[in-house]
């Protein structure tokens, strides 16, 4: 018996132990050796984001390659890209999402992702994969934000259940909807007779309709906000009543009132005609000097006990299929549980959608904003 043959035989006599003994090696464990000690700069989404991905992801990955995460804070990172040497980038891994996403496409600011290097991918929806990203090539989806109703249960006659309910008189002055691009140009949409109502993007008559959508629907609005801050101080101070936010960040909300007060007072629905997300990709820098840790990294990020332990803390909708039974109370019903249920999630089309944003956004300000 030849010492090669030996070896393998104790490799694999080793390995069907530990499976019997319940021992899992995992894709981090395995690189362990091959990274301890290297450092990857990761760049994520600021405020509370960043700190629930450093906790549910970050730490465990550390712990399990001795590879360090260094996260840099953003909501956009091509700038900072676009701007540094080509061979030289300023982080190895970006969070991206949609337009920013679909630019570094267009501008090559991301690697190819080598599949081989990211088995975990075969455990996302199919919908993910194939219609809420543009592309898989440049970037694996990571999570969702996906915006829906919401409003202070003590204080409306009626709760919203359809986007066309804040058309109706008992709203009127009383409820605030964003005007980020493109934001706006789905919330509108779903006000005009378009079935469904995000078609009306993608033809001249569909987006006068928005337009005119747009301008109906601020005879009943308070404001239209600019900042977070400034919705929420006005739903907590009563002066409205309700609205539309990322649903993630509602949730937030909720908890937090059941942790000072005992209850909370805000409620939340995704409509059945359902509700625009903005979709986040992980996406290798041109130019890094990582790439295998990079693609280890953004493997991690999409495995079961990570995407489980991300939505358990930002309740956001995340992509692996194996999420499923763990999704909480809270997130029951809006949460996608299949591919059929994720055709009410509704992707952003930055690419139909950043050609226009110049005629748009004027359109908006000049005909709806300043009237």
């Amino acid at each position: 018996m030849s010492k090669s043959f030996q070896t393998k035989l104790s490799a694999a006599l080793l390995v069907i132990a530990m499976l019997c003994l319940g021992i899992v090696i995992t894709d981090a464990q395995a690189a362990s050796k091959q990274f301890e000690g290297q450092t990857l700069i990761v760049g994520v989404w600021s405020g509370p984001y960043a700190k629930n991905f450093e906790a549910a992801i970050v730490k465990p990955f550390e712990e399990l390659t001795g590879a360090k995460i260094l996260l840099k804070y953003s909501w956009d990172f091509t700038p900072e890209i676009i701007a540094a040497p080509a061979d030289d980038p300023p982080l190895d891994v970006a969070e991206t999402a949609d337009s920013d996403y679909w630019l570094g496409v267009q501008r090559k600011l991301w690697l190819p992702i080598r599949y081989e290097n990211v088995p975990n991918y075969d455990k996302l929806f199919d919908y993910v994969k194939n219609t809420l990203s543009p592309t898989t090539e440049f970037g694996v989806p990571f999570d969702a934000g996906i915006n829906g109703l919401v409003y202070r249960k003590d204080l409306v006659q009626t709760a919203p259940t359809t986007w066309k309910d804040y058309l109706k008189p008992e709203y009127k002055g009383k409820i605030s909807v964003e005007q980020w691009f493109p934001y706006w140009v789905y919330w509108a949409s779903f006000m005009t007779d378009y079935d469904p109502g995000y078609k009306a993007i993608y033809s001249p008559e569909g987006r006068d309709a928005i337009i005119e959508a747009a301008k109906k629907l601020s005879e009943n609005w308070m404001f239209a906000y600019n900042s977070g801050s400034e919705f929420w101080s006005a739903l907590e101070a009563g002066e409205i009543v309700a609205g539309e936010y990322t649903i993630g960040s509602i949730i937030s909300k909720i908890k937090e009132e059941e942790a000072e007060k005992g209850k909370s007072n805000l409620a939340m629905v995704l409509p059945p005609e359902g509700g625009w997300c903005y979709t986040d990709h992980l996406c290798v820098v041109r130019g890094t000097k990582k790439r295998d840790l990079a693609e280890t990294f953004i493997n991690y990020t999409i495995s079961t006990e990570a995407q489980i332990a991300f939505l358990t803390r930002h309740h956001n909708l995340l992509f692996n299929k194996e999420v499923v039974p763990h999704i909480p109370e809270i997130l029951k019903g809006i949460h996608p549980e299949s591919d059929e249920d994720w055709k009410r999630v509704i992707p952003i089309d930055a690419e139909t959608l950043e050609p226009l944003r110049k005629e748009l956004t004027e359109r908006f300000t000049k005909e709806v904003l300043i009237q």
